[in-house]
């Protein structure tokens, strides 16, 4: 029972830090993207920054999968981020 208790509060941890990431992207869709000042002083462009970070989330989400965990994903039709849980269930941004 115990055990139950700490995944349902896992659970409701995870679904809480979901819902302020959605929040945050959504606040973030409409701004204009700046050049970043780190950028430049590492000679790392913006292009080669996208393409690492979108590598991470596909390794962590490949990870997630083998564990039986919900991944984040974004729908481009719908134009939403989505949490998908093991079963195939989406449960999308902006119906929460």
């Amino acid at each position: 029972m115990e055990k139950q208790n700490d995944t349902n509060k896992s659970q409701e941890a995870k679904e809480k830090i979901m819902k302020g990431f959605f929040a945050a992207l959504k606040e973030q869709e409409n701004e204009p993207l700046r050049p970043n000042e780190l950028d430049s002083t590492c000679g790392v462009g913006d292009d080669e920054l996208v393409r690492r970070f979108r590598e991470t989330i596909r390794q962590e989400n490949e990870a997630n999968q083998s564990r039986g965990l919900p991944v984040t994903g974004y729908d481009r039709e719908r134009k939403a981020s989505y949490i998908e849980y093991p079963d195939g269930r989406r449960e999308y941004g902006d119906e929460t």
